[in-house]
């Protein structure tokens, strides 16, 4: 294997690979980027089992050949070294970089023991715009559960059936759902619980205007083309809970105010809230919401009203201020609706800005003590 190129074009895309690589693993082969030098071409890969991410893109490349690098530390040296180019020349079982003012010699692991990557059949491929699907998981998956107990809840359902893609993620104490409308995807796929790590990694690469990405529906796992990146995701098994039961269509109290004043009054208020529950307490009653809170631990008390626009009869309610926050940071526009029922059934939130129906979030309340 021998290959030419500049140390910001690989430092790049070995930042760009090294997301799913484990910081800790019982497998050490994980650790590794696996290096094929093609014909002007050189393609870096890595993997944690779960997620993949491959890296394609132009090299001067002299002689074709596979090396398994240590991942970290190679780019911990690319890193410190001065703008340069950089030549690549060796064996699959060892690798010197030569530099400028001297030269790096890595061993390399053996190639066989690197796990197999997906086959990618571009033939199956499916366009649909990158914005679109940067925009939905930058509204769902926060609100994905880590509790390994309910494996389902630990990802993002994805559906195309219908007129309308959906989004929906919950960790049953709050829930987001985003619907964005499918000319392209209709019918193509079984709903699919799709983890949020691969999730996340794609608004990394994908920027408003670059237009569509590629999908490829798997049998057990799923592709984003992304041109020279190809991220790579197994699926998680379901089924996935029917959470259009627990969206409410009776709610009979609603609450409009102020995004921004309601957003900074409860992380206020939450500084003095229980380290464990995070819980403040709205009181809302006629056009006043009452956030407060009690802390016996620290001795603390704290408490602020706002103006908003109430119509109902005046309730107590007790929510995770964390929740409340993370709902808020995602609702677009100034201001932000609450269709409430009771201080033990959920409430809804979603923008004035933006249809009910294509972007809401739901909060469950937590009991509040007597």
């Amino acid at each position: 294997m021998k290959f030419n190129l500049s140390k910001s074009r690989l430092s790049g895309y070995l930042q760009s690979v090294l997301q799913v690589v484990p910081t800790k693993s019982t497998l050490p082969i994980l650790s590794n980027i696996l290096f094929e030098a093609l014909e002007d071409k050189l393609k870096i890969s890595a993997t944690d089992l779960e997620v993949s991410i491959t890296a394609t893109f132009d090299c001067a490349v002299s002689k074709k050949g596979t090396a398994v690098l240590p991942g970290k530390m190679l780019f911990d040296i690319i890193k410190e070294l001065p703008e340069s180019e950089l030549s690549f020349e060796g064996t699959p079982s060892r690798v010197e970089i030569k530099v400028p003012n001297g030269n790096y010699r890595l061993a390399c692991a053996a190639a066989d023991d690197f796990p197999k990557l997906p086959q990618i059949n571009t033939k199956k491929q499916i366009n649909i715009d990158g914005a679109d699907l940067v925009a939905m998981i930058k509204k769902t998956t926060f609100a994905c559960s880590t509790d390994e107990t309910r494996p389902a809840l630990n990802g993002v359902l994805w559906s195309t059936k219908g007129d309308m893609m959906n989004m929906v993620a919950t960790d049953g104490h709050r829930l987001a759902k985003v619907s964005i409308e499918n000319k392209k995807l209709k019918g193509m796929s079984e709903d699919i619980i799709i983890p949020p790590k691969v999730l996340n990694i794609i608004p990394r690469f994908v920027s408003e205007g670059d237009g569509e990405i590629g999908i490829i529906f798997g049998e057990n796992n799923i592709i984003f083309n992304l041109g020279d990146i190809v991220l790579t995701s197994r699926l998680i098994e379901g089924p996935y809970p029917n959470y259009e039961q627990v969206i409410p269509t009776n709610n009979d109290k609603k609450m409009v105010m102020s995004k921004e004043e309601l957003g900074g009054a409860v992380r206020r208020v939450s500084i003095l809230s229980n380290s464990l529950t995070h819980q403040v307490k709205f009181t809302i009653k006629g056009n006043a919401l009452t956030i407060s809170t009690t802390n016996a631990d620290v001795g603390g008390e704290a408490k602020e009203t706002l103006t908003c626009d109430f119509t109902g009869e005046p309730v107590d309610l007790g929510y995770n201020a964390t929740y409340v926050t993370e709902i808020l940071g995602k609702i677009d526009g100034e201001e932000v609706i609450f269709e409430l029922s009771s201080a033990v059934a959920a409430g809804i939130v979603y923008s004035p800005a933006v249809p009910r129906e294509n972007f809401l979030c739901l909060i469950m309340p937590l009991r509040l003590a007597d």
